[in-house]
C-alpha cells in the first residue's frame, strides 16, 4: 500500500494543515465555524445572506424547535426539499442535536414516501411546500421547512465520533432503497478530504448544485465549504442557479460531468466572462471526457477528478494530475487502508459506513472485518494511482465465458470527440447475444448532419475503436440517441432504467 499523505497534505503549508486538522463531530464543525469564520459570509440565496455567526444562531434555534418535539433519542428526522437555506440549517441542526438526519430524494412519489417513512421509522418530516401534497397519508409528524424557535439551544448531549449522524439512500429511487448509515466521524473525514487542493483553500465561493440527499452534494459541495470558511449560494431552481454563475462568481464548483458540460456550453456561447473567477471544478460520479478537461484547462480552470461511494462517505480518492493521468481517479486519501481482492477495491477507515440500516444480510455482503468491499474493479500502479475498470455487478458474461466490464469499454469511447455520453450493455442480434452501445452524440460534432449521416458517423467511430480492442470486447450493435439518458438524482446514467 502506497503512503499518500504527502500527495495530499504536502500541497498546503504547515499553518494550513493545522487549520484543517480533523474534527470528529458536526458539533465541533459548528464551533469551528463560529470561532474561525464568524463574520464571513456563510450561506445565501437570492433574498438572504447569513454570516457564520448568524448561521450558528439560526441552527441553535432550529435545535430548540427539535428538542421541543419530544422525539426519541437518536430519532430519524427527514427533510424533503430542494437545496435551500432551510435545508442547510436543518442538516446542521438535526445532526448537532443528536438525531439521525435523512435527506429524502425529491423524486419520491407519495407511495414511495409512505414506504420510506415506515421502513426507516421516521419520527418527524420537514417538507417544502411543493411536496406537502405527498404527505397527506403519512403517519408521522409533519413540519414546514420554515418552522423554528425564537430561543437558542445548545448541542445535543453525548455526541461523539461514533454517534450516528445520517442515513443516505443508495440504489436509486426506482426500487426499495438501502439506507447507508454514517456516523459523525465518517462525514467529518469525507469533509476534510475534500479540503486539500493546490491554490486557494479557504474563503472560496460555491454554488450548491448537487442535491444534499446525495453524499457528493452534501459532503463535497456543502460541508467542505463550511469547513474552509467559504460562501455557499443555493437556489432550488437548477437552471436559474447555473445562470447565476456570472453573478456569484464561484471559485469552486462541485459538479457531475453532465452539469459541467452545460456550464462549458454556456461559456462557449457567452464567452469566458461567464465563468470569470472560477478556479477549480471537482468533477465526479462519472468519467470526465478528455476534451472537457482540455476545454476548461484552456479557460484557466483546473479539473479535479475523484472517486467515492456513499458507503465510504463519498471521498475515497482524488486526482490532482488529470493532465498526466487523465484516466485515473487519483490516489487514495490518507487515513484509509486499501487492498485489492481479485481486482476489487477494499477500503477500511473511519470514513466507512456503520452498515445498511436494519439489513444485516446486505451489510455482511459488503463488509468483512471492517473492510468495505466497494464492488469496483480497479488497477493500481506503483505510484498509487487507481484506475477504475468496472463494477462487479455490471459485468457482462459472454457465452464463451469472457467477463466484460461495460465501464472499461465506455471509458475508451469517452475519449472520442463525437461522444457526449454512452452506455455499453448486453443485447441481442439475430438471436445471438452481443455487446451493444448507445451513444448520445456531442452536439457540435453532428451539427447540420442528417440522422443517416449521424448513424454512419457513430458506426465509423465504433469501427475505429473496435480496431484497437480485443475481439471479445468489440461492439456489434450501435444505436444513436436523440434524447438524453434517464438519470439518477446525481445525474449519473441510470444503467438499469433505460
Amino acid at each position: 500500500m502506497v503512503d499518500t499523505t504527502a500527495y495530499f497534505e504536502g500541497r498546503v503549508d504547515e499553518a494550513t494543515r493545522e487549520r484543517l486538522a480533523y474534527i470528529p463531530t458536526m458539533c465541533d464543525l459548528l464551533e469551528k465555524m463560529k470561532k474561525d469564520y464568524g463574520e464571513f459570509d456563510a450561506i445565501g440565496d437570492d433574498e438572504n445572506k447569513y454570516t457564520y455567526n448568524e448561521l450558528y444562531s439560526r441552527v441553535a434555534k432550529r435545535r430548540d424547535f427539535l428538542f421541543n418535539l419530544s422525539l426519541t433519542k437518536g430519532a430519524k428526522v427527514a427533510v424533503m426539499s430542494r437545496n435551500s437555506l432551510d435545508s442547510m440549517e436543518l442538516f446542521l441542526a438535526i445532526t448537532s442535536a443528536g438525531y439521525t438526519m435523512i435527506m429524502l430524494p425529491v423524486q419520491l412519489d407519495a407511495e414511495k414516501l409512505f414506504g420510506v417513512t415506515k421502513k426507516f421509522g421516521i419520527e418527524a418530516l420537514f417538507v417544502a411546500d411543493e411536496f406537502k401534497p405527498l404527505t397527506e397519508k403519512l403517519d408521522t409528524k409533519i413540519f414546514s421547512m420554515k418552522d423554528t424557535s425564537d430561543k437558542e439551544a445548545g448541542m445535543g448531549e453525548g455526541i461523539v465520533k461514533e454517534t450516528i449522524a445520517a442515513i443516505y439512500f443508495t440504489g436509486g429511487t426506482t426500487g426499495a432503497p438501502k439506507g447507508v448509515v454514517l456516523n459523525h466521524g465518517a462525514l467529518m473525514r469525507g469533509m476534510r478530504n475534500g479540503s486539500f487542493r493546490d491554490g486557494r483553500v479557504f474563503q472560496n465561493r460555491y454554488i450548491a448544485f448537487l442535491p444534499f440527499s446525495h453524499i457528493y452534494g452534501s459532503v463535497a459541495g456543502f460541508l467542505t465549504g463550511l469547513f474552509t470558511g467559504s460562501y455557499i449560494y443555493t437556489n432550488a431552481d437548477m437552471k436559474k442557479a447555473v445562470g447565476m454563475i456570472p453573478v456569484i462568481k464561484p471559485t469552486t464548483l462541485v459538479v457531475v460531468p453532465g452539469l459541467a458540460e452545460i456550464i462549458l456550453g454556456l461559456t462557449q456561447a457567452k464567452g469566458a466572462g461567464f465563468i470569470d473567477g472560477l478556479e477549480v471544478m471537482l468533477v465526479g460520479a462519472a468519467p470526465v471526457p478528455p476534451r472537457m478537461m482540455k476545454a476548461f484547462g484552456d479557460l484557466g480552470v483546473t479539473i479535479l477528478a475523484g472517486y467515492g461511494l456513499t458507503e465510504g462517505a463519498n471521498l475515497t480518492s482524488a486526482n490532482y494530475d488529470v493532465d498526466k493521468y487523465p484516466d485515473s481517479m487519483g490516489k487514495i486519501y490518507p487515513e484509509q487502508e486499501y487492498k485489492l481482492v481479485n481486482k476489487e477495491l477494499w477500503i477500511r477507515g473511519d470514513n466507512v459506513m456503520v452498515g445498511y440500516y436494519n439489513d444485516p444480510v446486505a451489510t455482511a455482503e459488503v463488509m468483512e472485518d471492517g473492510w468495505l468491499k466497494t464492488g469496483d474493479l480497479v488497477e493500481i500502479d506503483e505510484q498509487g494511482y487507481i484506475t477504475i475498470v468496472g463494477r462487479i455487478k455490471n459485468l457482462i458474461i459472454l457465452s464463451n465465458g469472457e467477463n466484460i466490464s461495460p465501464e472499461e469499454i465506455e471509458e475508451v469511447f469517452y475519449k472520442e470527440d463525437f461522444v457526449k455520453d454512452c452506455l455499453v450493455k448486453e443485447d441481442t442480434m439475430n438471436g445471438e447475444s452481443v455487446i451493444a452501445i448507445e451513444i448520445l452524440p456531442y452536439a457540435p460534432a453532428i451539427d447540420g448532419l442528417s440522422p443517416e449521416e449521424i448513424q454512419k458517423k457513430a458506426e465509423d467511430v465504433v469501427a475505429s475503436v473496435n480496431a484497437k480492442m480485443p475481439t471479445f470486447k468489440r461492439i456489434t450493435k450501435v444505436s444513436v440517441r436523440d434524447t438524453d439518458f434517464k438519470r439518477t438524482g446525481a445525474m449519473k446514467i441510470a444503467r438499469n432504467a433505460q
